[in-house]
């Protein structure tokens, strides 16, 4: 039974020391960038990170769901604006015009692009990431906080935005979400879901989690 136990906890140290390896491996990608930041949007990089690699380290990875402090103070699992990133093209169809004057129909590919924008530091003790994914109708950034050992402990999307032109045209058309970071390291969120309109102040914590220390929201939801 020793040795049982003792082969689970020799599997689980390996594993954790993987991760962690692996985590160290992944944050290289993400150079420092300085705070404030003004308009997330024109936050960019040359960059691409692989789909399947990128969630397996930051998602699939994980023991559970990252977390964030309402306003009330209650620590919640995050589910809005949550999810795994893309990993696969999508698949089109697309008119196009022959050169006899006819149209047809033809199948097109989008490959989705997921970006590593940077690494800022709201406390020393952890580390926080902003990545950028252009999907297939949607744009956006996420902001997340890990621990030094690669432990995803919370995450705020910074930006939210739908484009018309969908796989034809990286250009934002329509803004959701939208958020800045203030040299204090407050992140200053504004949503704006079918009008009705949430402000919140986001704040990192001693924990590594996400709190909202200030709420109001304005208007109603059309829907």
């Amino acid at each position: 039974m020793k040795n049982v136990i003792l082969s689970f906890l020799m599997l689980a140290y390996c594993n954790a020391c993987s991760s962690q390896e692996k985590f160290k491996e992944f944050i290289k990608y993400f150079k420092p960038i300085n705070q404030p930041i003004e308009n997330v949007l024109d936050l960019t990089g040359k960059d691409t990170l692989n789909g399947k690699f990128t969630n397996d380290i930051i998602i699939r990875s994980q023991g559970k769901k990252p977390q964030y402090i309402d306003k009330d103070g209650k620590l919640k699992t995050i589910s809005q604006y949550y999810g795994l990133y893309p990993e696969e093209p999508d698949e089109y169809l697309k008119d196009v015009k022959k050169k006899n004057g006819n149209w047809e129909e033809k199948r097109f590919f989008f490959y989705p692009k997921v970006i590593p924008i940077g690494r800022i530091q709201l406390n020393p003790n952890f580390e926080s990431l902003i990545i950028k994914v252009i999907a297939y109708e949607t744009t956006f950034y996420d902001l997340w906080n890990f621990s030094k050992a690669g432990k995803a402990l919370s995450v705020v999307c910074l930006f939210w935005g739908m484009r018309d032109g969908g796989p034809l045209d990286e250009k934002v058309t329509f803004t959701i979400v939208d958020s800045k970071i203030t040299k204090e390291g407050n992140i200053i969120w504004h949503e704006n879901a079918d009008g009705l309109e949430t402000f919140r102040t986001y704040k990192l914590n001693d924990e590594g989690y996400f709190q909202i220390i200030k709420e109001e929201q304005k208007g109603e939801s059309e829907f």
